[in-house]
């Protein structure tokens, strides 16, 4: 990184590269080549399902998935959540013994420990990958619903291959409960990753928050959640920070009547808490059984949008400015999973849709023309008519063109591989993976990423629970079409702090087609504008906020940049912990 002009000390932090593109890209064109000149390709995308042809098997599945990389070798696995009486699956992610640069799965559930009879007597749903105990390792839960209103399967990553079912010690497995879906985020910024899980069948028991204790357990905060009547089948819920106040709110799509947003708020006594702001939010209205949900930024704007799936033809919010607006951009039909991924690496979201189970549909995709716009590219996928329900995206061969896993139940798996990059025109692109630490967790759940480009700015934010019962790839991935350098590249880490002193921001150049690999820095309170340094314009501000004495309340938590000591007063301790990093240059 460069230093800055005026000599002050760049605040610490850790960025490393990952060079795999040109072996990868080199592979795509020895592999697959020939192959796929024979498919299909709509306005520079295309696809080629590598199950359906016979070059990678996963078996016939009827449940849930997950990406993870639990050996952590830089290439992501698959997890899959089956139906009670059959075992969860762990697929490891390897290179291809008969193809020479090409990836395939191995089969490694009977070494991992993950299908235990505990397990593989509970029934399938709501997959979500975080690391609950911050050691570097992802863990897995899934909802596991069972008999007797019990539900909860944690398995931690023991690091070595191998999990352990810690359902019962770590406090997941709840009773009275009826688990649909689920997802995971530290919603009140303590370093540790919380799981937010919906029930299905009772009226005032839809919602279900665990909060991590922080010592590999969790306690059931049902109190921090308001009460709900709602009765019936929940299928898809998600976090984003729809309001952009630096807090992840949660979206919650009940079935067949009014959704729910739970907005992040002071709880007025330092902590936080999830309120129903439904109406305030616009989204109040979704299709008849909305089953999959995915968010981004479709339209540039800087404010994340809504992709649902239900059994008509979808529903999709516009975010204007924090508030968000129904819209009708395209038709589908009726879907299951859905995701946003930029195809062909243009700089635009486009979006693809798993076809409706038990009935076959082929899946759909749809490109983002970047105009207000869409593309019906179905065809751009060379696939059948099948009745698919979960999928998850994921670049699996790490050639920067992201691809899909899907599941048809009772038939196969899925396996669309993105043959994009081999067309004229494709863009460039990077991928940013995310590390906690000092005060974030390990899996930077509920981070914000923006990256700088001649072509404009593109936001990404990290996300586990989304698409329908799924996790996905957890890299911020960005299509920079025929932009060749990255200027710059700005992190929100979901810390404690305000907006200001959790922003990171990295300068360039950076290099393109390449994975960059981010760990979150030390805190530098008194970095105020959260520039690199601390320098005069940080005095400004500091003076200001010392001179109004701004943070005399914990409900103002994200207003206090000048409470440097945390104790929600802005006094002397906090002047002289600032003196001390302003002339020294050094953050506390």
């Amino acid at each position: 990184m460069s230093q800055p002009q005026n000599g002050r000390r760049l605040l610490h932090s850790s960025l490393s590269l990952r060079r795999t593109t040109a072996i990868a890209l080199a592979a795509g064109w020895c592999w697959f080549g020939g192959l796929a000149d024979a498919q299909v390709s709509v306005g520079g995308l295309r696809f080629v399902d590598r199950a359906a042809l016979g070059q990678i098997s996963l078996g016939s599945i009827r449940g849930s998935l997950g990406v993870i990389d639990f050996d952590n070798d830089g290439w992501f696995d698959l997890f899959f959540a089956d139906v009670a009486g059959a075992p969860n699956r762990l697929f490891r992610n390897v290179a291809s013994p008969s193809t020479p640069g090409g990836r395939t799965f191995v089969d490694v559930t009977s070494s991992s420990g993950i299908a235990d009879a505990d397990g593989t007597a509970r029934g399938f749903g709501g997959v979500v990958i975080l690391d609950f105990d911050n050691d570097g390792w992802s863990d897995i839960y899934t909802i596991g619903p069972g008999a007797g209103l019990t539900g909860g399967v944690l398995y931690r990553n023991n690091g070595n291959g191998t999990f352990t079912n810690v359902s019962i010690a770590s406090g997941v497995r709840q009773t009275d409960t009826a688990p649909s879906s689920a997802s995971a985020c530290d919603f009140d910024h303590d370093g540790w990753t919380d799981l937010l899980i919906i029930n299905s069948g009772y009226g005032g028991k839809a919602l279900l928050l665990l909060r991590n204790n922080g010592d590999g357990t969790f306690s059931k905060r049902n109190d921090l959640v308001p009460a709900t009547t709602f009765a019936g089948i929940t299928y898809a819920s998600t976090w984003t920070d729809y309001n952009r106040d630096g807090w992840e709110d949660a979206l919650v799509c009940f079935n067949n009547t009014v959704p729910l947003t739970l907005c992040n708020a002071p709880d007025g006594a330092g902590g936080r808490r999830l309120n129903d702001a439904t109406a305030a939010s616009g989204f109040t209205h979704v299709g008849p059984a909305p089953m999959g949900i995915a968010t981004g930024d479709i339209d540039r704007d800087g404010w994340q949008d809504l992709v649902i799936t239900d059994a008509v033809s979808g529903t999709y919010y516009r975010n204007d400015s924090g508030h968000l607006t129904e819209i009708k951009p395209f038709s589908t039909f009726f879907g299951w999973g859905t995701t946003l991924l930029d195809a062909n690496n243009d700089g635009t979201l486009d979006n693809y849709q798993a076809g409706s189970f038990s009935s076959a549909n082929v899946d759909f995709l749809v490109r983002n023309n970047g105009d207000g716009t869409w593309t019906n590219a179905q065809a751009a996928l060379n696939t059948t008519a099948l009745p698919s329900q979960q999928c998850a995206r994921i670049d699996f061969d790490n050639d920067g063109f992201e691809d899909i896993i899907t599941i048809n139940p009772g038939r196969f798996v899925s396996i669309y591989h993105n043959q994009s990059g081999l067309l004229p025109g494709a863009g460039h692109w990077s991928s940013v993976r995310l590390h906690g630490g000092h005060g974030v967790n390990q899996s930077a759940i509920g981070a914000r990423v923006r990256l700088y480009s001649a072509g404009g700015v593109q936001m990404r934010e990290i996300v586990a629970g989304s698409s329908y019962s799924a996790s996905e790839d957890p890299r911020a991935h960005f299509g920079l079409g025929a932009d060749t350098t990255i200027d710059s590249i700005e992190v929100i880490w979901p810390r404690r702090g305000s907006v200001a002193q959790r922003t990171t921001r990295f300068a360039g150049p950076f290099p393109i087609d390449t994975e960059l690999s981010i760990t979150a820095p030390a805190p530098c309170p008194a970095d105020q504008n959260a520039d690199g340094v601390v320098d005069d314009g940080d005095f400004a501000l500091f003076a200001r906020s010392y001179d109004l004495l701004l943070c005399t309340d914990p409900a103002q938590e994200t207003d206090c940049p000048a409470d440097l000591s945390g104790d929600w007063k802005v006094d002397d301790s906090d002047f002289v912990l600032f003196v001390r990093a302003y002339s020294d240059f050094f953050c506390p």
